[in-house]
């Protein structure tokens, strides 16, 4: 692997906008510096927001520990966001297996939480390809995250993996 932790970067960044986003819509503090790492847990009265966090459940599911997860207390709703930066030619595969994947966390939320749950994938390509479902998925999320915030983020962070793996000249 050329640029692993540079992947890692892309993919947090991309998820730091969304996570960014939905604490503004609920009024909870936001991470200082598009570096610093979220917390795993934030929460008010209005809503919980999980980051990186492992979800327990009493059945074994396939996938328990989504990118974010929003607890909305007031509407008894969870969102369930998975990000994923393909190859351009593998984002509707990869958008359907995000949905498979944490079907059963979904389930298993629903069943003991006793709560609405939506599994969201957040899937666009390193070129900056989109399926056309990615404007309705954002709408999914609480907050406002524009499409072009997180398709420029995926794209920059695809140029800074080039130039540091070519070895370019330039700001990264």
């Amino acid at each position: 692997m050329l640029a692993g932790k540079a992947y890692m970067e892309r993919h947090n960044q991309v998820a730091g906008i969304v996570y960014k986003n939905i604490c503004t819509e609920y009024g909870l503090e936001v991470p200082g510096t598009r570096w610093e790492t979220p917390p795993k847990v934030v929460e008010n009265e209005q809503a919980k927001i999980l980051w990186d966090f492992q979800i327990q459940t009493d059945k074994m599911v396939v996938a328990n520990q989504p990118d974010i997860a929003v607890v909305d207390k007031h509407q008894k709703t969870v969102v369930v966001i998975d990000v994923a930066i393909p190859s351009d030619s593998n984002i509707r595969k990869k958008e359907h297996e995000k949905l498979e994947k944490y079907q059963g966390l979904k389930e298993e939320i629903e069943r003991m939480w006793g709560m609405k749950a939506t599994v969201v994938p957040i899937v666009m390509g390193t070129l900056g390809a989109v399926t056309p479902n990615l404007s309705r998925r954002l709408q999914q999320i609480p907050g406002t995250t524009p499409e072009i915030s997180v398709q420029k983020s995926a794209v920059l962070g695809t140029a800074k993996i080039l130039c540091r793996t070519l070895r370019l000249p330039g700001l990264w």
